[in-house]
């Protein structure tokens, strides 16, 4: 999903083209096997079936369910839903796939030292899990429908988080209001003042979440973000990857930021030990990439001038930095950055992506 994101100065093409498509979807679980996860949940077909209709081919897919359109039958007006239903087994493969791939990456030599890939693997482990429970997505919903329904300035965007349907909703089947839009990549045909719209938009939400509410949905895949070019609305789904941000790694990581936009080294070297970032340890070669890096995670908020996303080439430049951070690393970084620095990075992508020139 990562490198399928990723601007072209990272990822070619074709590479990312074939990967977009592997991203949209995942193949369909047979409809016998559909109709028994529905009946498992639901209860025996006779129970349900004149209450709700759902289509039997997915009209989306995932890695771990896939979605269907449906009709809720007992309201006057026949209300269109999207059904989420999770593949039958995959929670209690996570932890026997995962251990294959870890032994798979070690036994290749493909981890370098510097990857801590146990730490990336444990981490992956628990966040799949969470994202297995339904119960606790249609909460996250909630939350963040509440969240942005409650900020003026992305009411006047048109952000919205659509309902859950909780009459539906069991722990792996999850029904909200369905919604009508395409990935919000595709706004890269628009007008420019549209697309620094939207793209200020985004980068602001993300500030928000990490700096005011310390509550983020962390995956950047841009399926999550659909955009009806009828109405200039942007719908927020799938919150099965959301979490807390305590608020002392929340300060302390906002001391980072600023010392990265304001090039004071020493404050970015002393904050990023306190951390954990840095061990205080580390050789020339890695302190200058833990610095550099930093520096242009903080570039667009350097100054008030509009920022030319596509132009910078940010997020090639960061990337340029991985293979030192890969071999002479001596700490994991915090265990919050590899959700939190997957999300931003998604941010930065999409404004690349439809090439937003915007204040940050």
């Amino acid at each position: 999903q990562m490198l399928s994101i990723q601007d072209e100065s990272i990822a070619p093409p074709a590479l990312t083209n074939a990967l977009a498509q592997v991203r949209k979807g995942a193949e369909a679980m047979p409809t016998h096997q559909l109709m028994q996860q529905l009946n498992d949940q639901w209860g025996d077909q006779d129970e349900w079936k004149d209450r709700i209709d759902v289509e039997e081919r997915p009209f989306a897919a995932a890695s771990i369910g896939q979605v269907h359109r449906g009709t809720l039958l007992t309201t006057e007006y026949q209300k269109k839903v999207a059904v989420k239903v999770q593949y039958p087994g995959v929670a209690n493969s996570i932890e026997s796939d995962l251990s294959n791939l870890s032994m798979l990456v070690k036994a290749s030599g493909l981890s370098p030292p510097g990857l801590f890939l146990d730490n990336v693997i444990r981490v992956g482990r628990e966040e799949l899990k969470v994202e297995c429970d339904y119960r606790r997505e249609a909460v996250n919903y909630h939350r963040f429908q509440q969240l942005i329904s409650s900020d003026p300035g992305l009411v006047v965007d048109r952000f919205v988080v659509p309902g859950v349907i909780e009459e539906f909703s069991t722990d792996k089947i999850l029904v909200t209001e369905y919604v009508r839009g395409g990935t919000i990549d595709k706004v890269i045909d628009l007008d420019q003042d549209e697309r620094n719209r939207i793209g200020k938009a985004i980068l602001r939400l993300t500030m928000l979440e990490l700096f005011v509410w310390r509550f983020m949905q962390t995956d950047p895949n841009w399926g999550n973000f659909l955009y009806d070019v009828r109405t200039r609305t942007t719908y927020l789904i799938d919150f099965g990857a959301a979490r807390d941000y305590d608020e002392e790694f929340v300060r302390g990581y906002l001391n980072i930021v600023k010392a990265n936009a304001d090039q004071d080294e020493k404050a970015l070297f002393d904050e990023s030990i306190r951390m954990g970032f840095l061990t205080g340890e580390e050789n020339s070669m890695m302190l200058e990439a833990h610095k550099m890096s930093g520096y242009c995670l903080g570039e667009p908020f350097q100054s008030y001038e509009p920022y030319n996303f596509k132009e910078s080439r940010i997020t090639s430049r960061i990337s340029e930095h991985g293979a030192v951070f890969l071999k002479h690393r001596l700490t994991p970084p915090p265990e919050e950055v590899y959700t939190l620095h997957r999300k931003l990075a998604g941010a930065y992508n999409l404004c690349i992506k439809i090439g937003a020139i915007i204040s940050c």
